[in-house]
C-alpha cells in the first residue's frame, strides 16, 4: 500500500479529501485540502483520510463486505475512520500523551 499526497483537482463545490486506487494499491490524500489546514490539524486530517480509504481497500480485498448503497458505504468508511482515529486524538484517552508529542513539522 502506497500513500501519496497529491493534487486531486478542482471539484467545484464538492471537496475530494482523498481517494483509493486499487491499482497499486494507493491512497491519495488531496494536497489542496491539506494545505488549507493549520499545522495542528494536519495529523488528524491525514489519519482520518487514510483510515477512510483503508476501509475501501478492505472492501476491495474482500476482507469486509461491500455495502451496495454508495452513501451508506461512505458513512461506514467515515465511521471506521472515526473509530481508528478517536484513540489517537482523544486528549483524555490512553494515547493522549503520545498524540500530543507527535510533531508534524518534521
Amino acid at each position: 500500500m502506497k500513500i501519496e499526497i497529491a493534487d486531486l483537482g478542482d471539484w467545484g463545490e464538492a471537496v475530494l479529501r482523498s481517494e483509493y486506487d486499487p491499482d497499486g494499491p494507493v491512497i491519495r490524500v488531496n494536497s489542496r485540502v491539506l494545505e488549507r489546514l493549520l499545522p495542528e490539524e494536519q495529523a488528524e486530517f491525514l489519519a482520518r483520510a487514510i483510515a477512510h480509504e483503508y476501509y475501501h481497500h478492505l472492501e476491495h480485498t474482500g476482507a469486509i463486505p461491500v455495502i451496495a448503497h454508495r452513501a451508506a458505504r461512505e458513512r461506514a468508511a467515515d465511521a471506521y475512520a472515526d473509530c481508528g482515529t478517536s484513540l489517537l486524538f482523544d486528549t483524555s484517552g490512553p494515547l493522549a500523551s503520545a498524540s500530543r508529542s507527535f510533531d508534524t513539522s518534521r
